[in-house]
């Protein structure tokens, strides 16, 4: 059930999006991810261009993302409202099939992950960015489910790739398999209320 495509559409809400954690998406919480991509990719320091960029892909998204999935027009989007356009603008398809504002995010996301910046995601990084979302009293569980996200070329390359990450990010919003190994790739899933 944790791994369900229900529950990942859920845990995309509510732990990638919902960042004032209200219940639901709107303005605000594209404009708190824009400040707190900025601060991320910075390390902490600050860049008003940097800002301004991300400010611009964060707006986009939301313009995107209420075109797309704000049914009554009200200015927020439902856990329900973002599932259906799920369902209907992304399920089945690939990276390079999916919205346009999607894939803008879901690359800003891999930005403010890959902390050193060396173009891929390691289990120290993995690490890091499972525990900002989730709870965990053990690193084991953490570093088994990095273990089921790789692939054999994964390894040997150290970590997920930019362009692994979209695909893998495509698959986990797409992708109604329980079984994928996307399910794994922001880490162990509990079951989102």
């Amino acid at each position: 059930m944790a791994y369900s495509w229900d529950n990942r559409v859920k845990f995309v809400v509510r732990y990638m999006y919902d960042i004032d954690n209200n219940g639901y998406l709107d303005k605000n919480d594209f404009e708190c991810l824009a400040l707190r991509n900025t601060l991320i990719e910075g390390r902490g320091n600050w860049d008003d261009k940097a800002y301004a960029g991300n400010q611009k892909i964060m707006s986009d998204l939301w313009n995107e993302i209420a075109e797309l999935a704000d049914f009554n027009k009200d200015g927020q989007v439902t856990v329900d409202e973002f599932k259906q356009a799920i369902q209907k603008h992304c399920n089945g398809k690939s990276w390079a099939e999916l919205p346009r504002a999607f894939k803008t995010f879901i690359s800003s996301t891999f930005k403010t992950i890959d902390v050193n910046g060396d173009g891929l995601v390691g289990v120290d990084e993995y690490r890091l960015d499972c525990v900002s979302r989730a709870a965990f009293s053990n690193i084991k569980e953490i570093d088994d489910a990095f273990n089921l996200l790789l692939t054999e070329e994964d390894k040997k390359a150290g970590g997920i790739s930019l362009t692994r990450y979209q695909d893998l990010y495509a698959q986990f919003i797409s992708n109604p398999d329980e079984k994928c190994n996307a399910v794994y790739l922001f880490g162990p899933l509990n079951v989102v209320a």
